[in-house]
């Protein structure tokens, strides 16, 4: 569940993160993992180490602003430059592209990235406040060096 929180103007003033490239394509999916900077290809499967995308976007006309966390076998797990929690804003009709390593596994892990709308500003008049946007889920392969 969302809840607004009482003292978020100390949360408004979070570094966001700037990204890698930022796309006017029309494939302005919530959040999607890609190994390919110019189209949303699925990534179902990688090996720990690997270097991906991910794709965070937004098909309105006003600016918005996201919370993305990122899970390794349904536990928060960081996800750039070891922050647990990236705040970003995308511009209307736009999506940003952003850089990042699969985390190591022990075993063959699952791991998924969620995008929150709206962080910490949930309204009962604002629909998209409530959502949550996630990537498809992916599998982490263990490197065979690693076992």
């Amino acid at each position: 569940m969302r809840y607004p929180i009482n003292h978020k103007n100390k949360l408004d003033n979070s570094k966001q993160i700037e990204p890698d490239a930022t796309v006017k394509d029309g494939l302005n999916e919530g959040m999607f993992i890609t190994n390919d900077i110019h189209k949303l290809q699925s990534v179902m499967v990688g090996k720990e180490g690997e270097k991906l995308w991910f794709s965070t976007g937004n098909d309105t006309s006003k600016s918005l602003k996201y919370a993305i966390i990122a899970l390794k076998d349904w536990k928060q797990t960081k996800v750039i430059d070891n922050q647990e929690v990236l705040y970003t804003t995308v511009p209307g009709l736009q999506r940003k592209l952003f850089s990042f390593t699969l985390p190591t596994v022990k075993d063959d892990s699952n791991f998924q990235l969620i995008a929150f709308p709206y962080p910490y500003q949930v309204s009962k008049d604002n629909y998209v406040s409530q959502q949550a946007f996630g990537s498809f889920r992916a599998v982490i392969e263990q490197s065979r060096h690693s076992k």
